[in-house]
């Protein structure tokens, strides 16, 4: 299939994805009782360690520059400036939506702000797509086996320590997707290098990688559905949480299996 074509098809996806997040997840009565168990649940931590503490604007500007360095040097002055603005256009909608435009209905009883999309999930997110499309498709599928393991660390932080609902991340995963969707769509086809060493051997690599965060990201959203059943039946939030954790688990390998496909 055509790159442009399947970055066209991923957007729409990404849309959709999106959409459909907040409008079960925030927008209706079930999804916003389902989440309210899943905050229940969590411990509240403000300062917590990890990947959470690093995120500032500084911090982040460090990070882009960086990347900005290692596509400069592997791809060239067009990948660097696609990938630059995709990333920073990306940050900055995620709070325009959740400042501006997007609303939060109060459907309980008790008064919530909204926080669709998750800004801290934007960022790494973002930040990891940046990457994947930076760095060399030799190391790709190293890249996106630690990126994975690097956006499960993040999403089990935002749930277990009460900072964000799962919509609120599914949001901030299928905002990156769409905008690193739209940068392959529009965006230039050429690479002054990155593709030329990767050899049969790390193609298959990539795409053995690929079919496993597939299959495993496949397996974990549906385990987690079947575990919401459960949880919900049950009136249990502990398993509310856990579902929600699992099926952020998975969202982030296909999203990151995704990005590295959508890579030109």
């Amino acid at each position: 299939m055509p790159i442009r074509l399947r970055a066209f098809l991923y957007a729409l996806f990404a849309l959709l994805v999106g959409g459909l997040a907040y409008l079960l997840g925030v927008g209706s009565f079930l999804g916003q009782r389902a989440e309210a168990s899943v905050l229940d649940a969590s411990a509240f931590e403000a300062d917590p360690a990890g990947p959470l503490r690093l995120v500032s604007t500084t911090n982040v500007l460090i990070a882009l520059a960086v990347i900005g360095i290692i596509a400069l040097w592997v791809h060239g002055i067009l990948r660097t400036v696609s990938i630059l603005a995709v990333s920073s256009l990306a940050i900055l909608a995620s709070q325009v939506l959740k400042e501006r435009w997007l609303d939060r209905p109060q459907l309980l009883e008790f008064d919530a702000a909204n926080t669709f999309p998750s800004g801290h999930m934007t960022v790494y997110a973002v930040l990891v797509g940046a990457l994947v499309w930076a760095l060399p498709a030799s190391v790709r599928w190293l890249v996106m086996l630690l990126s994975t393991a690097l956006l499960c660390v993040v999403s089990w932080q935002l749930l277990e320590y009460g900072w964000h609902r799962p919509s609120d991340l599914l949001g901030a995963l299928a905002l990156s997707l769409l905008a690193f969707a739209v940068a392959a769509w529009i965006g230039p086809r050429k690479s002054r290098r990155g593709q030329g060493r990767l050899g049969v051997t790390g193609a298959t690599t990539n795409r053995i990688v690929s079919i496993v965060l597939t299959i495993g990201g496949v397996l974990l959203v549906l385990g987690a559905l079947v575990l919401a059943a459960i949880a919900a039946s049950s009136h249990s939030d502990a398993l509310m949480l856990n579902s929600g954790e699992i099926a952020l688990f998975g969202a982030s390998a296909l999203t990151v299996r995704t990005l590295a496909k959508l890579c030109p």
